[in-house]
């Protein structure tokens, strides 16, 4: 591999592409990134504990036309759990003008028993002054 390329220069001591340095170490930082989004995924309680979160590196090369100078661009996205689905109900019923309305309590449902009524509330102690 000494052959020369026309037009370029031979270096001395070349610095060498690598994950570290590619991109100005911009991959790096966007791993880290999505690294701590999927390690808070993990631990989010809301999530199954064993699903899978992957951790995606994109790498673009553009190469100019010259083929010698080539662009770069760096792009990492991850892939987390969906929290935990909640199911519940509600039940449907109309009011007497005809609309509808989502209620908690089943509307079919008949109450048996009469509301207890209201204690009432004990009359305030009156104090006196002694002598009058």
């Amino acid at each position: 591999m000494s052959e020369e390329v026309e037009g370029l220069e031979p270096i001395e001591g070349p610095v060498t592409i690598n994950i570290g340095n590619l991109g100005e170490g911009a991959i790096i930082d966007k791993f880290d990134i999505e690294l701590s989004k999927c390690l808070a995924n993990i631990y989010d309680m809301n999530t199954p504990a064993k699903a899978a979160r992957t951790i995606t590196l994109k790498i673009k090369l553009l190469p100019s036309d010259d083929r010698v100078r080539i662009g770069c661009e760096v792009a990492a996205d991850s892939s987390l759990a969906a929290a935990h689905s909640h199911e519940s109900h509600f039940f449907v019923a109309k009011d007497a003008e005809g609309a509808l309305h989502g209620i908690v309590v089943d509307p079919r449902q008949l109450n048996i028993f009469s509301p207890p009524k209201p204690k009432e509330q004990p009359k305030p102690i009156e104090f006196k002054v002694a002598g009058k």
